[in-house]
């Protein structure tokens, strides 16, 4: 969910309210109000320092090594792109929530929602676009040299880049800076709220929905495929899996095929908790037409759903060391080489 969703479902929020906690609680909700106040003020710069360094260092080792020759790392190079354009923005906001002064500075809070919106909705679709190259590969392998190109992938990402930057240019009408007795913060234009109100279930549809139904689907062929395979081939499977003719699938495909079907996977678990209460507050809102009032439980879960979906944008670094040989291969050779260009 992007931090501009945030601030369009909640009507007149306060843009920076994902990271000011309610100060009071009820009944038993103190002690987590708490509790998640303090994650918010210390993981959140944490998982953007960490996030941002990982993805930089991804994007080197798929654009800098050996890697560069695969058509998947240029929607892996795109995705530690996106990535980290959504963490340097989480930060600004986190930053803006301490110094609410910040938001004052000329086109900075139209600009953090903007960039939020696309980076969000960029993440979801290379990870779509990645896993649909991969489907082909392993499910239509006689296809694959034919489609699966580096021409082909530099189109692909190029409309769904043209396509987010031009669908959440409203952004810059919608939303301004509003400032009160606690402060500056980037609101909701009251005359949008109607279209804000739309939007936002568009940008669900387009950023969960279909991204989340797709890449499930993907996976679950992929790997049922993989499966059989190895069933079939099972007493010359360490020769087909060496061989590179069309329509066999060799042991690197199936090396890469794995590490792509797990970062997918953990992309998916990590945006389930924050999509799925959101689409759960978008249903009540169509349901029963109580626009914007949500409980103090409700809200906070919420807010404490942000972190597994925040903690998305930095984990694929880690994800890609543990699963692949061949990139910890190339990051080390990398590294040393630039360490003797020193």
């Amino acid at each position: 969910m992007s931090l501009g969703a945030i601030l369009e479902y909640h009507g007149d929020a306060n843009f920076t309210q994902e990271f000011q906690f309610p100060l009071y609680g009820n009944n038993g909700t103190d002690h987590l109000v708490e509790i998640a106040h303090a994650i918010s003020l210390y993981l959140i710069p944490t998982i953007c320092f960490l996030g941002i360094v990982g993805n930089v260092c991804s994007f080197f080792v798929f654009t800098l090594s050996t890697f560069r020759f695969l058509p998947c790392s240029l929607y892996l190079a795109a995705l530690a792109v996106s990535d980290t354009g959504f963490l340097a923005a989480l930060f600004m906001a986190w930053l803006t929530s301490l110094m609410p002064w910040v938001a004052m500075a000329p086109g900075l809070c139209l600009t953090m929602v903007y960039i939020t919106y696309v980076c969000s909705f960029l993440s979801a679709w290379y990870v779509v676009l990645m896993m649909v190259e991969r489907f082909v590969v392993v499910c239509h392998p006689l296809k694959a040299p034919r489609y699966v190109t580096k021409r082909r992938s530099r189109m692909a990402v190029g409309f769904v880049t043209a396509f987010a930057l031009i669908l959440y240019l409203h952004s810059f009408l919608s939303t301004y800076v509003n400032v009160t007795v606690y402060g500056p913060s980037c609101s909701a234009r009251e005359q949008y709220m109607k279209f804000n109100a739309i939007f936002t279930y568009i940008d669900s549809l387009v950023t969960f929905v279909v991204p989340f139904t797709a890449i499930v689907v993907l996976n679950i062929r992929i790997i049922l495929t993989v499966r059989n395979f190895r069933l079939k081939h099972h007493p010359l499977h360490m020769y087909c899996m060496h061989q590179s003719e069309p329509g066999v699938l060799t042991q690197a495909q199936v090396r890469s095929t794995k590490m792509l079907v797990l970062v997918s996977s953990i992309f998916v678990v990590l945006y389930l908790p924050s999509h799925a209460i959101r689409m759960y507050l978008l249903v009540r809102v169509l349901v029963r037409n109580d626009h914007w009032m949500y409980d103090h439980t409700t809200v906070l879960a919420q807010q404490i759903c942000q972190f597994p979906y925040f903690i998305n944008f930095a984990v694929d670094f880690l994800v890609y060391s543990i699963t692949s040989k061949n990139f910890r291969k190339n990051g080390v050779k990398l590294f040393r080489r630039l360490c003797d260009d020193d």
